[in-house]
């Protein structure tokens, strides 16, 4: 495994570490806010390429491939030691992955620009549906602890979604939300995992959605201040 943990910010993007080096990764994660987001980009390219519908290459195309690859020099094996072997394995695992997510950005960066100008979060299904509802307002809201949301609200749906992608890991707390009125708050239920957001009834107006840090598993009351409080009429 790479001494730099940040080099494995694609791999682990992709899914593609052991799960020792992804809790490794994961606990770097909350003390790395570059890798937070480099992560974040990862994810959503990859997620908005496997919902994309596939397009046949064109006969030009494949012929172009065949030609270049023809004209690639063949070069022989080379003989390794056992161990050796099995590190040179291990690296050129490691690179393959990185380079998967570069090829994947390079292929993508083009149709996410045109698609998702704003960065919508695709990394979950029901977040994303939300957020591509036709009626869908969005906005990108600051948290007191230095993270970022993305939150969508649909009428057309019923519903509002948080991508909560952009919030710091927790270790021994949880995030969790809430929908407050009149001065009552009632839990919206726990972020078991910042990576997959949550979808929530839209709330009826003047009610505020916050999200506070609790420990684990939730609380019945908040016993912190919140995080960030939003009234979901303003996004």
């Amino acid at each position: 495994m790479s001494s730099d943990l940040h080099t494995l910010s694609g791999a682990y993007a992709l899914d593609a570490l052991t799960p020792e080096e992804r809790a490794l990764f994961a606990t770097h994660l909350g003390d790395c806010p570059a890798c937070r987001e480099e992560v974040r980009e990862l994810q959503e390219v990859a997620a908005r390429m496997g919902a994309d519908e596939p397009i046949a290459p064109t006969p030009e195309l494949k012929a172009r491939i065949l030609a270049a690859a023809d004209r690639q020099p063949q070069l022989p094996p080379k003989v390794t030691t056992l161990e050796r072997d099995r590190r040179h394995r291990r690296t050129a695992w490691i690179g393959g992955a990185a380079a998967a997510v570069v090829l994947l950005l390079a292929g993508a960066f083009t149709v996410v620009r045109l698609q998702q100008p704003d960065g919508t979060p695709v990394a979950s299904s029901p977040v994303a549906q939300v957020f591509k509802a036709p009626d869908a307002h969005t906005a990108t809201v600051r948290t007191a602890n230095g993270g970022r949301l993305r939150v969508a609200t649909s009428t057309a749906r019923g519903q509002m979604a948080v991508s909560t992608t952009g919030l710091p890991r927790l270790t021994g707390h949880s995030y969790q939300m809430w929908t407050i009125r009149n001065g009552r708050a009632t839990s919206a239920g726990v972020i078991a995992d910042v990576s997959t957001g949550k979808v929530l009834r839209l709330p009826a107006d003047g009610t505020t959605v916050a999200i506070t840090i609790e420990p684990p598993g939730g609380s019945d009351q908040p016993t912190q201040k919140p995080i960030v409080a939003m009234d979901p009429a303003t996004v």
